[in-house]
């Protein structure tokens, strides 16, 4: 195989480049700082943005630009993926993971990964009485929901001390405790007295 020098492999593109230097062990030339370069425009029309660096070119250190912005490059990304997909709630890259998760909406992701959120049902629990009442709120959307801790007790997160209250079971709980009480119990966990 012949040898090039750095000078021919900076006229190749980025990725024939990397491939011929790694076979020759010719090493990948650091590139510059970012925020001290120029950067050109953004294509999308109506966009201002900067343009979004792929990749820093493996011999000349030069960064290798996408014509368009990362923001405009999500939206695209995101647009194509709905088309293929058909998942039409998808607007932005963070959709785009959720779906890839196997879930419907990016919440829905979030809350899977949160410590106890993951552990809320679609209606509020207090249906059953448990509360002295029984829950007769109508639940429009899942953020109507809370997950409460049953003992009072914030730092107990064993999924047996989960229940899931509507804004107005939760909110009825913890006013009953603060008046038992003197205050919320996240606040008696942190030590922190009423003023």
């Amino acid at each position: 195989m012949a040898r090039y020098t750095i000078r021919e492999l900076n006229q190749f593109g980025h990725n024939t480049a990397r491939e011929i230097a790694l076979a020759q062990g010719t090493p990948r030339k650091p590139h510059r700082v970012y925020s001290s370069m120029v950067h050109p425009r953004c294509s999308e029309e109506g966009c201002s943005n900067e343009r979004a660096v792929q990749d820093w070119h493996w011999t000349s250190g030069e960064p290798v630009y996408r014509t368009v912005c990362s923001q405009c490059h999500h939206q695209r990304t995101a647009k194509r993926y709905a088309e293929k997909t058909g998942a039409d709630w998808i607007r932005n890259i963070d959709d785009v993971v959720a779906h890839k998760a196997g879930f419907t909406s990016h919440a829905d992701y979030v809350n899977s990964r949160h410590p106890y959120r993951q552990y809320r049902k679609d209606h509020c629990e207090n249906q059953d009485g448990r509360l002295g009442f029984v829950c007769t709120t109508t639940i429009a959307w899942s953020g109507m929901l809370d997950v409460d801790h049953i003992d009072e007790n914030p730092s107990n997160d064993k999924p047996s001390n989960f229940q899931t209250l509507c804004k107005c079971c939760h909110a009825y709980k913890g006013n009953q405790f603060v008046k038992e009480h003197g205050r919320t119990p996240g606040r008696i966990t942190l030590g922190i007295t009423r003023h």
